[in-house]
């Protein structure tokens, strides 16, 4: 790897990354099929009123569901977005030959 490569390779975000997650329901919506691009962007949308999950936070990619924070992680982002705080998601890792719910993992930022 050259120097060149390796400064382009530095993170373009601001703020710090909070974690680095596997998206959870991926099979349940039609991103299923879909291949995603390492750092594509996403959006976190609340869904207070999921039937499942009281903290739910979705993924979206433009108007379509991607999937969801994991439920073991969803109460502290839900907490985060309903106080307004503002964060990034990023696509981290995508693998189309792995199991569909290993196949997508993100990084979420917090901005600053």
């Amino acid at each position: 790897m050259t120097l060149g490569a390796l400064a382009s390779d530095k993170r373009k975000q601001t703020g710090f990354k909070l974690t680095t997650l596997k998206v959870a329901g991926l099979q349940y919506h039609n991103a299923k099929a879909r291949e995603f691009m390492l750092r594509e962007k996403l959006c976190l949308i609340r869904e207070k009123d999921n039937p499942y999950d009281r903290y739910a936070v979705a993924l979206y990619s433009g108007e379509l569901k991607v999937g969801y924070i994991p439920k073991e992680n969803s109460r502290i982002f839900a907490s985060m977005l309903d106080n307004g705080m503002a964060l990034d998601v990023e696509v981290r890792y995508f693998d189309k030959n792995k199991p569909i719910w290993e196949r997508l993992w993100v990084s979420v930022w917090q901005k600053g």
